[in-house]
């Protein structure tokens, strides 16, 4: 025997059918994890006019708004190339802000603003006073692999139109 007596020492692992299976499993949520996050970060291509990213027709767009207090009507003249489809309408009254969709509401044409069309919004309901003001943004629509899309321009293109 030698100076350091043998100690019986018993090891325990997993099976290596077991290890195989939970690292095909931890590959597959990571792949997954992958996916999902790269599908977060590619958004669907729209597109307008033939093939034109529809985040450049944005800034063809061009359009008037004013707003008669003595009828509380909202008037917006398509005055560009580009047809509107509806308008995004945010109203600020100071302490509160209002949202609407234009082409949810009475007035506005079926089939959009076309170049040249004139649209009249009644706003009575919103009971607007002076120092209020209304942004209108306005929404394309343009196509994409899955169809017919509509695209909100943002606040860049937005005008603002007072109350007075």
């Amino acid at each position: 025997m030698g100076r350091y007596p043998k100690l019986k020492i018993e090891k325990k692992a997993i099976s290596p059918v077991i290890a195989t299976v939970l690292l095909v499993a931890l590959v597959i949520v990571i792949g997954v994890i992958i996916m999902m996050w790269f599908q977060g970060t590619v958004e669907e291509s729209i597109t307008k006019f033939g093939g034109k990213n529809i985040k450049l027709v944005c800034g063809d767009v061009e359009f008037e708004a004013s707003y008669s207090s003595e009828s509380e009507k909202l008037q917006i003249s398509n005055i560009g190339n580009v047809p509107i489809y509806s308008m995004q309408m945010q109203i600020d009254k100071g302490y509160e802000i209002k949202a609407a969709i234009l082409s949810e509401t009475e007035g506005w044409p079926e089939e959009g603003l076309n170049q040249g069309s004139i649209a009249t919004i009644d706003l009575s309901t919103y009971s607007l006073s002076s120092g209020d003001r209304v942004l209108l943004t306005p929404i394309l629509l343009g196509t994409s692999d899955k169809g017919r899309k509509t695209y909100n321009c943002g606040e860049y293109y937005a005008k603002e139109v007072l109350v007075s």
